[in-house]
């Protein structure tokens, strides 16, 4: 029996794309701004049309879901710290329209979503292809013949992200990503990188299957090579970082059945009270 897509949509990331992305402000009747959740299910639902038939999911970070990789390096994400987060009132009534519509959704706790998200994806294994919304760079690592990722900032016709573009665009391989990142860096989560390499160096550092481990012979041929000098230890930390947690729990249940198509999201907000 040939099981439908799994599409496991990264919560978090797409309410921060409704509350701060969408291209207009949504209020209801009374005045009050609900972009959030109007602009949330609006982007959940072109997604998942747009993937359908398919089994799909949806993924949260819960509080607190960040304290291991923060007991690792206590600057992780520490730039965040001043961000808005007034749009996180807003998950209890997504959590009743999820309810309503029949999608099966989880708040993490004692893992990061992104975690969970690799989780099950991993789980399926080659039993059937995968599709991971979000336009987090992270799950590139996951990238194979059998895993692709939407990112729906894209322009429809362009959305799916494969293991293809990461070698054109980078140069490196999908499980050489965390490799990669290490060297350059990633200022979404404060991950400093190695200074003096950039994404050619590291591109090129790369080359030939390598990883961080066994650099130190390939950077010290490069004039370059110097910036590396002393740096395979907090480079390794950097990538322990990067790399998803194995073995996370889940209460997320596969079944394999195709998920029903979504309504419009006016029309579940007046569902659920909200419009």
């Amino acid at each position: 029996m040939n099981l439908p897509p799994l599409v496991v949509v990264d919560g978090m990331n797409l309410l921060w794309r409704a509350a701060y992305g969408f291209p207009a402000r949504i209020r209801d009747s009374e005045g009050e701004d609900v972009t959030p959740v109007f602009g949330f299910f609006a982007l959940l639902r072109k997604a998942i049309h747009g993937l359908m038939p398919c089994e799909a999911v949806v993924v949260y970070d819960g509080e607190g879901s960040t304290e291991s990789r923060v007991e690792m390096a206590p600057d992780y994400k520490a730039n965040r710290a001043g961000a808005d987060y007034s749009h996180l009132a807003w998950l209890p009534t997504i959590y009743a329209g999820l309810r309503t519509i029949g999608l099966e959704f989880e708040e993490t706790t004692g893992a990061e979503a992104d975690d969970v998200i690799a989780e099950l994806v991993r789980g399926v294994g080659a039993s059937r292809s995968s599709v991971i919304v979000s336009v987090d760079r992270d799950f590139y690592q996951l990238l194979s013949d059998q895993v692709a990722i939407a990112n729906t900032m894209r322009k429809s016709t362009d959305q799916i992200v494969d293991g293809d573009e990461i070698r054109t665009r980078f140069g490196v391989e999908p499980w050489q990503w965390c490799d990669y990142m290490a060297l350059v860096g990633d200022t979404s989560d404060n991950i400093p990188g190695v200074r003096g390499i950039g994404p050619k160096r590291a591109a090129a550092a790369l080359a030939g299957g390598h990883v961080i481990e066994n650099l130190n012979d390939v950077v010290n041929q490069a004039w370059w090579g110097r910036y590396f000098d002393g740096r395979t230890e907090a480079a390794l930390k950097a990538r322990d970082l990067i790399r998803f947690v194995p073995d996370v729990q889940t209460s997320i249940r596969i079944t394999g059945r195709e998920s029903r198509p979504l309504p419009l999201a006016v029309d579940l907000l007046r569902i659920i009270g909200v419009w």
